[in-house]
């Protein structure tokens, strides 16, 4: 489970909450940390929140791996 809540801060140098990151990666169907990266732009400037990204990234494809196994 993320240490973030959805408007924590997660990458304070592109200032990108946790709920744009989890938008983004439903929205455009991120797969990759680099995925991500392109797209927001998160964790490319210092690279501090990399693994914070990493984390949320895993968690949100999860959820959707749970989700698409309950729908069949």
């Amino acid at each position: 489970m993320s240490k973030f809540k959805d408007r924590d801060f997660v990458c304070k140098h592109m200032m990108l909450r946790k709920q744009d990151l989890v938008k983004a990666i439903h929205d455009k169907q991120l797969k990759t940390v680099d995925d991500v990266q392109d797209e927001t732009g998160a964790a490319t400037i210092c690279g501090a929140c990399y693994d914070d990204v990493e984390e949320i990234l895993h968690e949100e494809l999860e959820k959707e791996r749970k989700l698409k196994l309950l729908r069949g």
